[in-house]
């Protein structure tokens, strides 16, 4: 296996359920508030490098220091944070020419301790400082594709993944200082994927997902069994429209209520969800592809944020008035990759690549 970590560069009980967004560090002296955007935006260089081509994840802990998983093109998945006061980079996998780390996620428990999938050639992989030192391990091998991972209020972990080579969303979990489980198929999708996961209040695990042979949306939730239903799209042959592609997915923990965004290919726009219960509805018409990303505030409020093909204008778009209410900020970005976190003072942050050299940027608004 050639992915490895390389080293710094500068409540219920778990479910075990069986079958189952290089160069200099960019943050020993961070550039404080940046540019901004004229609208209550602060923006910040986080790391040089080029980070367009690869998915960027952010976490954030108690005390709301930040933590990115983002890939660095031809350098390897980058592990960065600011718990120090300043942003601190870590090579956690060395691309060696098969893209190790494009597809990632990450989460921090209550300890603090670092919990990064991703995924290679090979497969799924898993590393840790959970124990103090870091390991890594593999989750499943026979290929890989699209990975997601969320700690519940228990400090364990649920996993959705693309299985690459047998054309599976599989869902995994681990307990605190535990061992992973088997791992369950929630769709036989057929060619690569791409899918998301939360928990809600009772650490029960929401996972989204784009049933890619069908080219629709499925939402999948846990409630003592798996249940698994069609949100956008067609069940049956032909299949359209082709819609559902790159979700995500964000759960309120008092009311278990999710809410999913998504690129609808065929009517070319991006949609909101509110789950099984409730019929899409349109954010913005006209998007070309879109790779949109959610978090809730203190309230349940929805904030969205996403780029558009052919376009280097962030769209922030949220429902807090009542209705979705878009605006375009006059932040550039690279690509349409990105992260959004919600800390618990109701402030948002934003990981992005910049359009002009396709750094790491942070943006953030208080609301």
């Amino acid at each position: 296996m050639s992915g490895r970590f390389i080293g710094p560069l500068a409540v219920i009980t778990c479910l075990i359920i069986l079958q189952g967004c290089s160069g200099d560090s960019g943050g020993s002296n961070p550039t404080g508030t940046g540019d901004g955007d004229g609208g209550g935006w602060s923006t910040q260089l986080v790391r040089s490098g080029s980070f367009a081509n690869g998915e960027i994840n952010a976490a954030i802990d108690a005390n709301g220091k930040l933590y990115v998983s983002a890939y660095d093109l031809n350098v390897g998945l980058q592990y960065v944070t600011n718990k120090s006061g300043s942003w601190v980079a870590t090579l956690v996998a060395a691309d060696d020419g098969d893209s190790e780390g494009t597809h990632n996620d990450i989460a921090v428990d209550d300890g603090g301790k670092i919990h990064i999938m991703y995924s290679d050639y090979y497969g799924i992989r898993y590393i840790t400082d959970e124990t103090g030192d870091w390991s890594e391990e593999d989750i499943w091998l026979g290929g890989g594709g699209s990975c997601c991972i969320v700690l519940d209020g228990a400090n364990c972990l649920h996993a959705t993944f693309d299985d690459g080579n047998y054309s599976d969303i599989r869902y995994i979990s681990k307990p605190a200082g535990g061992a992973w489980g088997s791992s369950v198929a929630l769709a036989d999708e057929w060619i690569n994927s791409s899918c998301d996961i939360d928990v809600d209040g009772s650490n029960h695990p929401h996972a989204a997902f784009n049933f890619a042979g069908h080219h629709n949306l499925r939402y999948a939730f846990f409630d003592g069994s798996w249940n698994v239903v069609t949100l956008e799209g067609a069940d049956d042959y032909p299949y359209i429209p082709d819609t559902g592609w790159t979700p995500s997915i964000a759960v309120d923990k008092d009311t278990d209520a999710a809410s999913i965004v998504f690129w609808n290919s065929t009517d070319n726009r991006v949609e909101f969800s509110g789950g099984a219960a409730h019929a899409a509805v349109t954010i913005k018409s006209t998007v070309g592809w879109a790779r949109p990303c959610v978090a809730l505030d203190s309230a349940g409020y929805a904030h969205v944020f996403f780029g558009e093909e052919g376009s280097y204008a962030l769209n922030y778009a949220t429902n807090k008035s009542g209705s979705w209410v878009n605006t375009v900020l006059s932040i550039e970005i690279g690509e349409e990759e990105l992260a959004v976190v919600i800390d618990s003072a109701d402030k948002i942050h934003i990981f992005y690549s910049s359009k002009t050299y396709l750094d790491l940027y942070h943006a953030s608004l208080q609301l």
